[in-house]
């Protein structure tokens, strides 16, 4: 059934690019709660939160221009075997200048898998399946967010930091022969991209988006969320009997992003599909603006973690829906919308971390995505639909 569903190449570039993800996002489930142990101050953890998508607002347009002029195999293998070595890296690296330069090169790695991703994803669907094939491979490469975020924090918890970061270093090799296999048999685009007419390949309303949803998501919420559960419920929680670190429980929250992820975005994308990307970025936007007001009013772990459940799923949405938007308009505009949403994923957590300077309250993240998502919604009404 599988197959019908989305297609082998896009399956096996998601399953590559998820083996690739272990140990970045390990990084943000355990760094919001592990930064004193390693001599960090919480302006440096929201530095190398976000040192990986500075870089890739030059790096994007590099992968993208090499990735119509040279061979994918060749790419596959130095991006995701790159990638893998950047993993081990993070077992002895925890000076703050070399971790940087760590982050630095894994966001040289991911602007090359993505680009080469997302290519295999248009390559392989036709367009009127595009926005639930990029949900399938939304779903299946942020499996391994999945497994970064649960087993890397519970992997800290009970074998240590080192040890989970070399496991994930090994197994996310398996991302070599995947991307390999994943992009036999497809037509490398070697030429120039050709502007279709009419297209808005510069489509403000589509960056600012692309912009709120890196922002506020990866950026704001997700970087910050150890230290509003370290406000909330202290350094461990009693829960049925058991005794449960912050740690894994936040990265118990984080993993129920991907999960969101996994079961969701094939459907979301659905959605788009079905009722115009138009309209149902609006929805999406609108609703993650009223829970995250719901958040920054809230005082309890339960309906801290109702509103960011039911905001994971906005952000699931919008993802599916604007990459799928983006992407159709060809690898220049893709390109251009993945930089504008990395350059908000970028300042989020520098923005989040550094508000924590200087405010005592993590109610003030919450606000700051309510503002921008709001903001968001209503530019979304004018994107252009070509």
């Amino acid at each position: 059934m599988t197959h019908r569903l989305a297609s082998r190449p896009t399956v096996l570039i998601g399953l590559a690019t998820a083996f690739s993800l272990l140990g970045d996002q390990m990084l943000y489930s355990v760094l919001p709660t592990y930064f004193t142990e390693i001599g960090l101050m919480p302006f440096q953890v929201g530095l190398v939160l976000s040192a990986n998508r500075f870089i890739r607002l030059i790096t994007n347009h590099l992968a993208e221009r090499l990735c119509r002029r040279i061979n994918l195999s060749l790419l596959v293998v130095l991006s995701f075997g790159l990638g893998a070595v950047v993993t081990y890296a993070y077992t002895s690296v925890t000076h703050f200048g070399l971790l940087i330069l760590a982050r630095v090169t894994w966001g040289l790695c991911w602007s090359f898998i993505r680009q080469i991703g997302l290519m295999t994803v248009v390559e392989s669907n036709p367009d009127h399946r595009l926005g639930r094939s990029m949900g399938f491979y939304s779903g299946i490469s942020r499996t391994g967010s999945l497994a970064g975020n649960l087993l890397g924090a519970v992997g800290h918890d009970l074998i240590g930091y080192t040890s989970t970061l070399v496991s994930f270093s090994v197994v996310s090799l398996l991302a070599i022969p995947l991307g390999l296999f994943g992009r036999r048999g497809l037509n490398h685009r070697i030429e120039e991209e050709k502007v279709e007419a009419g297209v808005s390949v510069s489509s403000g309303g589509l960056l600012f988006c692309g912009f709120a949803v890196g922002c506020v998501g990866p950026g704001l919420v997700m970087s910050t969320l150890g230290l509003v559960l370290k406000q909330t419920v202290g350094d461990d929680i009693g829960l049925l009997g058991l005794t449960i670190g912050v740690a894994s429980l936040n990265g118990l929250f984080l993993s129920v992003r991907w999960i969101a992820d996994f079961f969701g975005a094939p459907v979301l994308g659905y959605v788009g599909d079905r009722i115009g990307r138009g309209r149902a970025t609006t929805l999406f936007f609108a609703g993650g603006t009223g829970v995250l007001m719901l958040a920054s009013t809230a005082d309890s772990l339960t309906w801290i973690g109702v509103a960011v459940l039911v905001f994971f799923m906005c952000a699931v949405g919008l993802t599916t829906i604007l990459l799928a938007e983006a992407s159709r308009r060809g690898s220049r505009t893709t390109s251009r919308y993945v930089t504008a949403s990395d350059m908000g994923a970028a300042l989020g957590p520098a923005l989040g971390w550094t508000s924590q300077q200087f405010v005592s309250s993590t109610d003030v993240v919450f606000l700051m995505g309510m503002t921008l998502y709001g903001i968001a919604a209503i530019v979304s009404r004018y994107i252009r639909r070509d």
